[in-house]
């Protein structure tokens, strides 16, 4: 999944549908979240967005973890089912700073899993 203009999230509509309607799973370094596109939407490619708050650090790290979760986006969302029709939303936490990036990826896929099985018990 190639993190491009079309595919990220910029609007505050976008971030506030996956808050109200969405369905989340945390983990250690992040808070993975995930809600169905609203009707009207292009049900084509999902729409990602990555949260760094200021009290993550000063813009050099937040702006690292950004790069590290796109890549880790692009490498192991390409075969998911949340590929088509969804937001996703990443929050990264504080403890993200210290992580290494196998220990980011290893919690991503663990915040994945856990999503994905909370979505099939939607159903």
């Amino acid at each position: 999944m190639q993190l491009n203009r079309c595919n990220s999230m910029k609007r505050a509509y976008e971030f506030a549908h996956v808050r109200k309607v969405g369905t989340s799973s945390p983990g250690r370094f992040l808070v993975l979240s995930s809600a169905t596109l609203p009707e009207g939407e292009e049900l084509g490619t999902s729409r990602v967005g990555i949260i760094v708050t200021k009290r993550v650090g000063n813009a050099v790290t937040r702006n690292l973890l950004r790069r590290r979760i796109r890549e880790i986006v692009r490498a192991q969302l390409c075969e998911s089912p949340l590929t088509h029709g969804r937001y996703i939303v990443i929050i990264l936490r504080k403890p993200a700073v210290d992580a290494a990036y196998t220990e980011l990826e290893e919690n991503f896929i663990k915040s994945h899993k856990r999503l994905l099985g909370k979505l099939e018990r939607q159903k």
